[in-house]
């Protein structure tokens, strides 16, 4: 049955092949749970492919929590997949500080930052000339749409399909002028009921905070990296939505295995609740392929997707986005007054750079180069600290966290300001640690390659060479 999926001469690669076929096959229920697979070797010597191959997709399969390794006894279907029973696709509907704020640092490991220098501004620029000079459109004038520009909403529709899975018509899409709005945009769908919303913790504060401005009750779910979400402390709660960054949480980093996204989308069922799912990078990941996103899983319409173009384009053009459920976008059809605030010309122009395929082979040649300052900041980081740290969360994404061992982390992010250094403390995403326990992030998105190694090295210099 394997042999017959595998085609040698497809383009997609071969390990892609045989993950697509096995995560069909348990998602089918043709693989139950306590189902051993084929060993490595057995399977390649049988399909007649390297070994490396077959444990791609082994490993692809473990990070998204299908499949689990025993030690000396295989590989098998993990337990408590029993939600994915009846699953369906749903059709596509439509087409498809600590530093003094101004004050310029030498080496700056700001997390948000992206890299500018490789931005493609001429084929910017011309889109943005494109959209405007184009006859009869002077409605990217006005406030255009309520819900976003036609043409973007789209593009953003093919593109969540080929690239997260994720079955939706530009009908099912809204454009808001960045994540704080679209936060805002989704509670106010509650109308005057003040619901209770759980936040990972820890977790973005950006978001907390707007949620408490907005008057709703907050629920602290704690996230660890040895046990991931708390999915039981949500289930003896009374929270009708619940914030989540399941494919790279922020700050953590770890990846959400499938069994705890399926008790989510079970507890949202069950609960008669919503989940919002921020996917804020899931463009960048530097170990396998991408992880399928929680929309993607979601067959009674519970999830409420999030995106936005701040770290895959620019910061400045404010355009996110978000995939409601039916019965909050007939809410928001029936009772939403507010004009578009995102700017119609810069929707108007991304929605041009992304038919043109500008987009595709942007991030394209981003993931490159983030890829090699990711591989230079881990580098450096074992070289120059070693054993003196632990690494947090190192597999996607454009920060990563480290633990300094035996060290006041305050006084550490002084000593590097002191030598316009900026490296910066996680205790504001956290409810209830203080600096000296809360992990160091370390953005490198804005950084060349050559300052990352110049800027760990100095700071080991600083930390350990000098008291």
């Amino acid at each position: 049955m394997v042999s017959c999926f595998i085609e040698k001469g497809k383009k997609t690669p071969i390990y892609k092949q045989l993950y697509d076929f096995y995560r069909e096959e348990i998602h089918n229920g043709n693989m139950k749970e306590g189902t051993k697979l084929p060993s490595v070797r057995s399977l390649s010597q049988s399909l007649c492919i390297s070994k490396n191959t077959v444990n791609e997709a082994y490993q692809q399969l473990m990070a998204e929590g299908y499949i689990e390794s025993r030690v000396k006894k295989g590989y098998w279907v993990v337990h408590n997949l029993e939600f994915l029973s009846n699953f369906k696709q749903r059709k596509i509907t439509g087409e498809v500080k600590d530093i003094p704020a101004g004050e310029r640092l030498a080496i700056d490991f700001q997390y948000g930052d992206i890299d500018l220098e490789h931005f493609p501004m001429k084929l910017w620029k011309k889109c943005l000339q494109d959209c405007l000079e184009i006859n009869d459109n002077k409605d990217i004038l006005l406030y255009g749409n309520k819900l976003g520009s036609i043409p973007l909403r789209k593009q953003i529709a093919a593109y969540l399909y080929r690239s997260r899975g994720i079955h939706c018509g530009y009908e099912d899409i809204i454009i808001t002028a960045g994540t704080n709005q679209l936060i805002r945009t989704i509670l106010s769908l509650f109308g005057n009921e003040k619901v209770a919303v759980a936040m990972e913790n820890p977790g973005y504060d950006g978001v907390k905070h707007t949620v408490l401005r907005e008057g709703c009750e907050i629920l602290d779910v704690t996230v660890t990296e040895e046990n991931g979400y708390d999915v039981q402390a949500l289930k003896n709660s009374a929270c009708k939505a619940a914030y989540i960054t399941p494919s790279h949480q922020f700050p953590l980093g770890i990846i959400m295995p499938v069994s705890k996204r399926l008790e989510l989308l079970k507890w949202a069922e069950e609960a008669d609740a919503y989940i919002i799912e921020d996917d804020y990078d899931s463009e960048f990941r530097y170990e396998g392929a991408p992880v399928a996103s929680l929309k993607a899983l979601d067959r009674h319409d519970r999830v409420i997707y999030a995106g936005t173009f701040s770290k895959s384009f620019l910061p400045s053009v404010r355009i996110s986005y978000m995939v409601l459920p039916k019965e909050l976008m007939d809410r928001y059809n029936n009772g939403f007054i507010d004009s578009q605030n995102a700017s119609s010309i810069f929707q108007h122009a991304l929605a041009l750079f992304m038919e043109k395929e500008h987009f595709d082979r942007h991030l394209r040649k981003m993931r490159k180069i983030y890829k090699d300052k990711h591989e230079m900041l881990l580098s450096s980081l074992n070289k120059h600290m070693g054993e003196a740290i632990n690494i947090i969360g190192e597999k996607a994404g454009l920060h990563l966290l480290i633990n300094v061992h035996n060290k006041d982390h305050s006084k550490l992010i002084k000593a590097a300001a002191n030598q316009s250094i900026g490296i910066y403390s996680t205790v504001s995403y956290y409810s209830n640690k203080s600096v000296d326990e809360s992990p160091i992030i370390l953005g490198f998105g804005g950084l060349t390659v050559q300052e990352i190694e110049e800027g760990i090295k100095k700071l080991a210099t600083l930390w350990f060479e000098k008291g």
